[in-house]
């Protein structure tokens, strides 16, 4: 391969008239110098696929499923469909996510003018080589990576890619980057890098790395199960082998161990997590947000820090009038004045536009005489008027140079407050003299007025900084604009510190930043990448917002990105939720979402871990007496249904807005733990006594005792759980405790579930393990919230 000639080479031998020729274009391509980059995605559909099947909670659930379908009945292998449907969840929506990626693009520029063998020419963007010569004019997108070699007023919008909301001047030798667009004026510029080297080919790569969302529920339940598959083999030998000591025979022994295995793995949790999360999904869909991952939803309730940039998401990314502020001469002759300059042939700009409408006055006493068209080269326009003389609309430093030998400290001092304060500012000029013919500023200008512009904030923004600040969410500003206009913006929004806005150039070390720091200007793309990092590294859960290329490295960073739908394409592609319709107060409705779904799984997934201990309980108690298993199949599909079926699916759908904290699983075990153990201890003394000489109860009747104890203590956990209870709550354990009654009356359904009622002194001994499993179970649990308390005493 050819070695890489450097920029300053390309830049020194280049005849800007002439470029390469045909053959120096096709040794360089041939020597991998061209712009072809590869578009291939990171996440290929079969690791997708592999990701979602071969998990281990699959792998419990697929070797349970086979032992059942090999020694009984297909009917008792239908735990297996859970496993696949929540496969087919994540693969969706992973596929989703690929897709998404795999559709990143920046650069939309399909031809470029290129200078080949002395002749300009049009070829396509990826036919580009190193050192190829391009021509550019106002509307291009850059190809390329480049040094300026000719300027004429030649100016980018780097906005999307550096966040400078102002077009950045390019004249000779000046550094152009790839994805960038051309604003005014015309150039050349040499490619020193293209293809892969390029600085938008590196940034979409990094767009296109797939990271899956972190999700603490999924975590948590990762955790639980990886305990559960060590467990699961030892306490399914002791099982087979106590089922096979009770004269059983093999069969029927294995799938009585596999019964009392099933029940350790909690496996409606994991499917039940999924569904309301996608639940959460169509309900924000309905309120324009769209959500690319399903732990986005459980993630930004988890934030604790919300950085933003200023353009197109604090504000609209358009101007708006502030103020006019008059300088020896009336308001009313200064805003006709005004007015009439912004409907000057040639005048009209996007600034002219906005000042225009603000005003919305169209002066029909003033004649035009002579008029000069608005040019980004000398950055003013103006006209003269009858009997008005001539009106000069434009940059303060131009004009102002023009006005040499008046007293103009009062005019400077005025324009230093206003910049000061974030806005953009217009000097308005007056003179008695003619507008020349060649487009020069005409002689004797004085002061007369100063237009001040602001960003558009977006009318929504102050009421949801109120509610992040009201959630203890603290809020950061990262722009890559002026400190002084982004530090205006935060103080409209009434962001706390926003009056102390630093400059991020003067920082070589990120981590001397102070930690109350809230506005952050002149901020590069990586430094918003390494900002987030570094909030992170602090401890906090992070969220960023953005819209332009430059932020991406900070979004793909970050715990979730959030994009505007004003957004760049590749940007929307790495995010993980997009606001349709753009109105940040979106926001707070997608934290309620996530609250709500955290809140509720943390009381379902204390209802099926409560399962999964008194499983193992039972299971190794049962192991370790001998004895035949207390239960059938049916009898603890019964006792999930009751207690954890139906309770769960009604109880994901409960209103909450509880603060999200760390911690779930300890939270979780600390009441699962002492309410399974007691559960296990009530089933199993019921069962016994039941099969005691005392109590005289046949082996199905014993089973019915246990199944009453475990479906009557599993109801009280519900109780427990839902504490302070609403009418619907209260119903529907009311409405379980009738339906389980009915379920026990001798009659077609209760011989389906096997059940038959105990003698009355069986019944009384049940009632009697009742009373002391209630009053076990509210002292084991008084004691966990006491410990919870003093080991966390500022929490409610």
């Amino acid at each position: 391969m050819s070695p890489r000639p450097s920029p300053e080479l390309l830049i020194e031998d280049r005849n800007v008239g002439v470029g390469l020729t045909s053959e120096e274009a096709a040794r360089r391509h041939a020597a991998a110098l061209g712009n072809q980059t590869d578009h291939q995605s990171t996440r290929s559909l079969g690791s997708i696929v592999r990701g979602n099947v071969l998990t281990r909670f699959n792998a419990i659930i697929t070797s349970l499923a086979v032992v059942v379908l090999v020694f009984g009945s297909p009917v008792d292998a239908l735990f297996g469909f859970v496993m696949i449907l929540n496969s087919v969840i994540g693969v969706v929506q992973e596929i989703r996510a690929k897709r998404s990626l795999d559709a990143v693009q920046v650069l939309i520029t399909p031809n470029s003018e290129v200078f080949r063998d002395g002749t300009k020419r049009s070829i396509a963007a990826e036919d580009l080589v190193l050192g190829d010569v391009v021509a550019l004019k106002a509307g291009d997108q850059i190809p390329i990576d480049g040094t300026v070699l000719t300027s004429q007023g030649l100016e980018a919008d780097e906005s999307a890619l550096t966040g400078e909301s102002e077009p950045v001047p390019k004249p000779e030798e000046a550094k152009i980057l790839s994805g960038s667009f051309v604003t005014a004026g015309t150039g050349t510029v040499v490619a020193t890098a293209v293809g892969t080297s390029s600085w938008v080919y590196q940034l979409t790569k990094e767009a296109k790395t797939f990271v899956l969302t972190q999700s603490e529920l999924r975590v948590g339940i990762d955790r639980l199960l990886r305990v559960v598959s060590w467990i699961v083999p030892p306490i399914a030998g002791l099982l087979l082998w106590s089922q096979l000591r009770s004269q059983q025979g093999f069969d029927e022994a294995t799938v009585s161990a596999v019964a009392g295995v099933v029940g350790l793995v909690p496996q409606g949790l994991v499917l039940l997590v999924s569904m309301a999360l996608a639940v959460a999904v169509v309900r924000l869909a309905k309120q324009q947000v769209v959500v690319q991952e399903l732990p986005a939803v459980e993630g930004l309730a988890r934030v604790d820090m919300l950085c933003v940039d200023k353009t197109g998401t604090l504000t609209t990314g358009h101007l708006a009038l502030d103020k006019l502020h008059p300088i020896g001469v009336s308001d009313g002759k200064l805003r006709a004045g005004i007015a009439a300059i912004t409907e000057l042939d040639g005048a009209r700009t996007t600034t002219t536009e906005v000042i225009q409408d603000a005003l919305g006055w169209h002066p029909s006493d003033w004649t035009v005489q002579h008029s000069v068209p608005f040019s980004s080269v000398r950055k003013w326009s103006g006209g003269t008027f009858r009997d008005h003389g001539s009106w000069v609309l434009g940059a303060p430093e131009v004009l102002l140079d023009s006005m040499a030998g008046l007293e103009l400290d009062h005019v400077i001092q005025q324009l230093h407050d206003l910049t000061g304060q974030g806005r953009r500012v217009l000097l308005v000029a007056q003179t008695d003299a003619v507008m020349p013919d060649a487009p020069e500023l005409p002689e004797r200008l004085r002061p007369i007025g100063l237009v001040s512009l602001k960003e558009e904030v977006r009318p929504d923004g102050a009421a949801a900084m109120e509610y992040f600040r009201a959630q203890n969410v603290t809020v950061k500003v990262i722009s890559g604009d002026n400190p002084r206009t982004v530090s205006a913006v935060a103080a409209e929004l009434g962001i706390p510190g926003a009056a102390d806005a630093v400059d991020l150039r003067r920082f070589s070390d990120l981590s001397t930043i102070p930690a109350d720091t809230a506005v952050f200007g002149r901020v590069l793309p990586e430094q918003k990448r390494d900002l987030v990092k570094l909030l992170q590294q602090r401890g906090h859960t992070v969220a960023m917002t953005g819209d332009g290329v430059n932020d991406i490295p900070s979004l793909k960073a970050a715990d979730i990105g959030i994009a505007m739908n004003t957004a760049t394409p590749a940007t929307k592609a790495v995010a993980q939720l997009i606001l349709l319709d753009g109105r940040f107060e979106r926001l707070p409705s997608v934290v309620a979402e996530g609250r709500r779904v955290i809140a509720n799984m943390e009381r379902v997934s204390s209802l099926f871990i409560t399962k999964t201990v008194y499983a193992a309980m039972l299971a190794l108690a049962v192991g370790a007496a001998g004895v035949a298993f207390p239960f059938l199949p049916r009898h603890l599909s019964l006792v999930a249904e009751i207690t954890i079926g139906v309770p769960a699916f009604a109880l994901s759908f409960r209103a909450a807005d509880e603060p999200c904290r760390p911690g779930y699983l300890q939270r979780v075990l600390r009441f699962s733990v002492p309410a399974g153990l007691v559960a296990a201890g009530a089933t199993f003394g019921a069962y016994w006594a039941a099969r005691s000489p005392l109590a005289d109860a046949n082996l199905e009747q014993a089973r019915t005792a246990a199944t009453m104890t475990l479906t009557l203590t599993g109801l009280w956990v519900l109780y427990r759980l839902t504490r302070p209870m609403d009418r619907f709550e209260g119903a529907l354990l009311a409405t379980l405790s009738v339906v389980f009654a009915l379920t026990l009356i001798p009659s077609p359904v209760s011989r389906f579930y096997a059940l038959t009622l105990p003698p009355l002194r069986t019944t009384l001994v049940i009632l009697a393990v009742l009373v002391a499993t209630i009053s076990a179970l509210q002292g084991l649990l008084r004691v966990s919230e006491h410990y919870k308390r003093r080991s966390n005493p500022k929490r409610p």
